[in-house]
């Protein structure tokens, strides 16, 4: 099986019916919009609405995660496992300048698990990424190192505004600007991971530019879905 692994674009349509990216709009004509938003984008993709589940991207302070299955609907789990054993299910997930994280372990010879997960800052503060890690090693018995990780496209300086920083691994990854306060998202992930022992040779983060218009919305314009299947190779 091959996890696939892609984006919505702008062309495509704004991916969320939060109000912010439609002023003008009442919520049930928002909420139109976003259902034929979507209904178009996976119909292109030639996959039935019933085989889409969508990742809660709310942040948490408790890290969950679930199995996705044909019946599972609204999860609010963290994370979400995609095993390659039920291809053609996708795990959607609406982000704007946020990386989609997938880490990827064999659980034998011809079976694969995805854990799938938003990387807010609240999250991976709360350490996701290490719990991504416990929940792989549960479920296939496999070392960080046997591990593939995934980071989506991203900013690489966030502002933390009255942020208290609970991740030690970050120390590096900060920096201070006019009395403000900046988090470097990519070099703190992988300071993580290879504290996690995670192989650098397997850690792969999409280089896809985020401030590309025709793909990703700008300085809070709308949302894309990243999207994760499983399919027959």
């Amino acid at each position: 099986m091959k996890l696939n692994i892609f984006y919505s674009t702008t062309k495509d349509g704004i991916m969320s019916n939060e109000k912010k990216y439609f002023p003008n709009l009442n919520q049930d004509e928002i909420n139109l919009l976003y259902e034929t938003n979507c209904k178009k984008f996976f119909q292109k993709l030639n996959i039935p609405l019933e085989n889409v589940i969508y990742l809660d991207t709310s942040s948490s302070k408790k890290i969950t995660y679930r199995i996705v299955t044909n019946t599972l609907k609204n999860p609010k789990e963290s994370i979400l496992l995609l095993k390659s054993t039920t291809p053609n299910l996708l795990v959607a997930a609406q982000t704007t300048d946020l990386p989609l994280i997938v880490a990827t372990a064999n659980i034998n010879k011809e079976e694969k698990i995805s854990a799938i997960a938003l990387g807010t800052i609240e999250n991976l503060n709360n350490h996701l990424l290490h719990e991504m890690i416990e929940v792989l090693i549960k479920e296939t018995d496999k070392a960080p190192f046997e591990m593939t990780f995934y980071i989506g496209p991203c900013q690489t300086a966030y502002e933390l505004k009255n942020f208290v920083v609970k991740n030690n691994y970050w120390s590096k990854a900060l920096s201070k600007k006019n009395k403000k306060t900046y988090l470097d998202l990519k070099f703190a992930i992988f300071n993580e991971l290879i504290n996690e022992i995670v192989d650098p040779n397997y850690i792969y983060f999409d280089t896809t530019d985020i401030t590309d218009k025709s793909k990703f919305y700008q300085e809070n314009q709308g949302a894309v879905l990243a999207c994760c299947l499983y399919t027959e190779e």
